[in-house]
């Protein structure tokens, strides 16, 4: 495939941020897993699929905790964003490590607002919750984890809901309504405690409470991830589920098989380095 995304140099520097952040939940024993693109690269071709763009890793709610007192010792230029440091915009809810001194493109009005910190190259981290096993009460929690992603809107730069048809776009309008009724602490209050409901709760299993709207329908069986296994991506190894089959067959079907050619683009071509000698 012809790196002409600069997709090369971008590997590059994702693989530097996830050997820091692997050393430091090393020093600390904080567990995490490889996940989603990054758990099949890693499964599929011991390295990053050749035409993603980004990484993806999950920990439980405990260990990302045990990440937010530790994360200064991560070294320079990285740094962990949270989903509240945004300049009081709302982008999303997942947390990140990014690189300060790695712009993904030249920057803008948007970028400025949100203190630079969605235009650098990062790696996402998503929160594993305890799921309930009644499809019926899943079902739920997925509405109401929408309704907030939906409320939160309100509070972004860019409100504009050009890109969708018409429902949706009047669906957008009546939760956003709804959001600017309440502040981004709230929602952000509300979704964490959303996210919590079954920790207390004896179940079989979990999900990532605050995963992309196509994928925060997916819930997996616990066993999953109670054991972990080192595989290789690139010169080194990292965590991953023991369970990553049945991770990877939820999310991909036959995940072994690489999409058709014309679908092998990166999914945030628009935000990446054209250059791959930047």
């Amino acid at each position: 495939m012809k790196d002409s995304y600069g997709l090369d140099h971008i590997h590059d520097g994702l693989f530097e941020i996830m050997v820091a952040l692997d050393d430091l939940c090393a020093k600390h024993g904080i567990g995490y897993f490889l996940d989603s693109g990054t758990l099949l690269g890693a499964v599929r071709h011991k390295d990053f699929i050749p035409w993603d763009d980004d990484v993806d890793l999950t920990m439980t709610r405990e260990n990302f905790e045990k990440l937010l007192t530790v994360a200064n010792e991560l070294p320079t230029p990285f740094r962990l964003i949270l989903p509240t440091d945004y300049n009081g915009y709302f982008f999303d809810f997942v947390p990140r490590i990014i690189n300060t001194e790695f712009p993904l493109r030249e920057e803008t009005e948007a970028d400025r607002a949100h203190n630079n910190y969605q235009n650098r190259l990062a790696v996402d981290i998503f929160i594993i919750d305890k799921a309930p096993d009644s499809p019926k009460k899943f079902s739920k929690m997925v509405f109401r984890q929408k309704m907030l992603y939906g409320y939160a809107m309100a509070h972004r730069y860019d409100k504009h809901a050009h890109e969708h048809g018409l429902v949706d776009k009047l669906r957008i309008l009546v939760l956003t309504t709804l959001g600017r009724m309440q502040s981004l602490e709230k929602i952000f209050k509300k979704q964490e405690k959303l996210s919590l409901s079954y920790a207390n709760e004896s179940v079989g299993r979990y999900c990532l409470t605050n995963a992309i709207m196509k994928e925060i329908h997916l819930s997996y069986p616990i066993d999953c991830i109670a054991n972990t296994v080192q595989l290789p991506l690139r010169n080194r190894t990292f965590p991953c589920p023991a369970g990553y089959d049945t991770i990877l067959t939820i999310l991909y079907g036959d995940y072994m098989t690489p999409p058709p050619e014309n679908d092998r683009v990166p999914i945030h071509a628009s935000v990446t380095l054209e250059d791959e000698n930047a």
